[in-house]
């Protein structure tokens, strides 16, 4: 049987930088690396790459561990991406026509120009059928790339963080009506369930006291928690006492052969995996 190129997502944060490589094998997923390592203070801020140089270096590092051919998949930080929700469209309206229509649409909503923006959406596959179009700023994406081609790292994919959080959740077998909270290393983030209508937010350190009070806002701004699960699903490094109503899970449960070492904190590698695990685009 021939080997698939590693999948490998690549999840780089405030303080650190973390990944996972794997392949597909006859039985299923296995496990070939995980990766992490801490950053230095200030190479992010609010989202932002400040620092690339020390970045650089680190990443060129861990690329001699990894073979010549991979498919690199790297999330986009939360903080960064603008979310607009459009109304239904007319189903006469379809093919190039439609999608200019969305875009235009949108475009209008950012604060930003349309030559300043990367722009993608998609058709809501729960609820009302919505438009979500997402957007991110041109100049940082091109900002991400220089600094990752300066360590021969040259994605195929850039996602939104709590898409690949939804994915990694997906491919876990984990309930499609649970709503998906993520400890950041400078925040916290909050997906939509999987299989309800696509949302997330993203809290700042100083606005969320614990995971108790990060539970109860995400379901004040989630338009749909009605629908939710009443139990939460939680992926976090930190060895916190979880309330009631929230669930520790492990994203590593998504893969069906994992060889020791294992990471101790399974939880931080839930964006890198569920970007590992996503399906390549057709």
């Amino acid at each position: 049987m021939r080997l698939q190129a590693l999948q490998v997502g690549l999840d780089i944060q405030a303080g650190f930088a973390r990944a996972i490589a794997v392949q597909r094998r006859r039985h299923g997923w296995q496990l070939r690396q995980w990766w992490h390592h801490p950053l230095p203070a200030f190479t992010l801020r609010g989202g932002i790459l400040h620092e690339s140089a020390p970045l650089t270096s680190i990443l060129s590092v861990w690329r001699n561990t990894l073979p010549a051919k991979i498919s690199l998949r790297v999330s986009l930080p939360a903080q960064r991406v603008m979310q607009h929700l459009l109304s239904p469209l007319d189903a006469r309206l379809n093919g190039a026509a439609r999608s200019d229509f969305i875009l235009a649409s949108a475009a209008r909503q950012f604060p930003l120009s349309v030559e300043q923006l990367v722009m993608d959406y998609r058709t809501d596959p729960c609820g009302d059928k919505n438009i979500i179009v997402t957007a991110a700023r041109q100049q940082e994406i091109q900002q991400w790339q220089h600094c990752l081609a300066q360590s021969r790292l040259f994605p195929e994919v850039f996602e939104l963080a709590p898409c690949a959080l939804q994915r990694a959740a997906y491919a876990a077998g984990a309930s499609a009506e649970k709503l998906l909270l993520h400890r950041l290393d400078d925040g916290w983030l909050w997906a939509s369930p999987h299989g309800l209508p696509f949302q997330f937010g993203i809290f700042d350190e100083d606005e969320i006291s614990d995971m108790t009070q990060f539970a109860l806002r995400a379901r004040e701004q989630y338009r749909a928690a009605k629908l939710c699960d009443q139990i939460c699903l939680c992926s976090s490094g930190n060895a916190e006492a979880l309330p009631a109503d929230v669930l520790a899970w492990s994203p590593l449960t998504a893969i069906g052969q994992l060889s020791p070492p294992l990471p101790p904190n399974p939880g931080v590698f839930a964006l890198a995996a569920g970007l590992a695990l996503r399906p390549e685009d057709r």
